[in-house]
């Protein structure tokens, strides 16, 4: 039976030879993850002849080397998981690869225009999980807001001395206050307005605000002058605040300012938090001058985060969360079915997917601007080769040699 079991012998060298071809002609195949022949033994008790077979085939999921990119929406994954993807029929597929680009709707794809499957966010950029979307990159121009909400955080310094009358107030004027803040804020065009705020100190811990929008003092619907009163206890903490046309506030320190810049524009309601403004015996100082406005902005590019947000940035210096990539694990990646193009199927022996955020469970985390190449070794490969090529011509002996044998035995007889 040495024939047979010769060409079992051959028939397995053959395969390893070709498993170890594929490996080393995508040695530089980015996701490619390398395959490894496993043999057993056939016993002649059960077969009727010796001899080899090859029982699996496994594939090494180790992470490749990263490699980084100038591309931008090119992502690799630093630790466990797969990316998701889906073609146009619903078909979901696992990989490594993450060469992704977008197409005409701007969906982000791979070269086979499958789809990156990921996490859609709510308005405020926070992810929503659950249904796996289509990931897309939205390059449109960002909209101007205007400022609905501004803050500022200051010491006034309560060794000033109290100007009791301020019916000479008169921004040209220093005499006629103590100290001064301005703050840009933008209309609702996306406008850029400065807005003034005069602090005069009136009694003992008592201070009034009086404001200017581009060089025009701020007055009441009466045309008064609009006027802000704010009152410290005996430790310099605010403790009411109250203006000249509401003195209903939600907490002392915001109160709403009223802005018509005669200019086209929307009228402003802006709401003003000066909560933690102290009145301590330092020099005047502002720790925080702030608000939510800016002006339009042109898309400038996109990045992905860690913890795989999409992140649009814009030339007004804006950024927003587009999306979330999702990352899938599976009870047992050895049991996934290749699908071809460095891609895997789930099957009932892998488990069902387990999908999530990465950095979150076993997932790993993404690193934008980069690949993971194939993690084939070819030294090993090499070595594998030759000593495939040595069974092969070891059992290509055998045939021989028992052929041979045949053959004297048949000129024998």
């Amino acid at each position: 039976m040495s024939m047979n079991t010769g060409v079992s012998g051959l028939q397995a060298a053959s395969q390893d030879l070709n498993i170890i071809s594929n490996n080393i002609a995508n040695s530089n195949t980015t996701g490619y993850k390398s395959m490894d022949v496993q043999f057993a033994d056939v016993y002649s008790s059960t077969s009727g002849s010796g001899g080899v077979y090859v029982s699996d085939i496994e594939t090494d999921f180790a992470q490749g080397t990263m490699v980084y990119t100038s591309s931008a929406t090119d992502l690799a994954i630093d630790g466990g998981g797969f990316f998701i993807m889906q073609d146009a029929n619903g078909q979901e597929y696992y990989t490594r690869a993450g060469s992704f680009d977008t197409d005409k709707d701007g969906y982000m794809v791979n070269d086979q225009g499958q789809y990156l499957m990921g996490y859609a966010v709510d308005e405020n950029g926070n992810v929503i999980e659950g249904q796996l979307e289509p990931l897309p990159v939205n390059t449109a121009d960002l909209p101007a807001q205007q400022t609905d909400r501004a803050q500022v955080t200051a010491n006034l310094d309560s060794r000033e001395e109290p100007i009791s009358d301020t019916s000479n107030f008169d921004p040209a004027k220093p005499e006629t206050y103590h100290s001064t803040t301005t703050t840009t804020v933008y209309d609702s065009q996306g406008n850029e307005q400065q807005l003034t705020a005069y602090y005069i100190k009136t009694d003992t811990n008592e201070w009034e605000v009086r404001y200017e929008a581009n060089g025009e003092e701020i007055t009441n619907p009466d045309g008064d002058p609009y006027k802000v009163s704010l009152t410290f206890n005996e430790d310099g903490v605010l403790t009411s605040s109250s203006d000249t046309v509401s003195d209903a506030h939600t907490y002392p320190g915001e109160y709403s300012l009223p802005l018509d810049f005669a200019n086209g524009t929307a009228l402003m309601d802006l709401a003003m938090d000066v909560s933690d403004m102290s009145q301590y015996g330092n020099d005047f100082a502002v720790s925080q001058n702030s608000q939510d406005g800016y002006p339009a902005g042109q898309f400038y590019g996109v990045s992905i985060s860690d913890e795989g947000a999409i992140v649009a940035t814009y030339s007004n210096g804006q950024s927003e969360v587009q999306g979330f990539v999702a990352l899938a694990t599976f009870p047992s990646d050895a049991k996934l079915e290749s699908a071809g193009n460095t891609s895997w199927q789930e099957t009932p022996e892998s488990g069902e997917a387990i999908v999530g955020l990465p950095n979150t469970g076993t997932n790993g985390g993404i690193t934008g601007g980069a690949l993971e190449s194939s993690n084939v070794d070819m030294s090993s490969e090499l070595v594998d080769m030759i000593v495939a090529q040595s069974a092969y011509q070891a059992n290509t002996k055998t045939i021989s040699t028992f052929d041979e044998n045949t053959q004297y035995l048949l000129n024998t007889f």
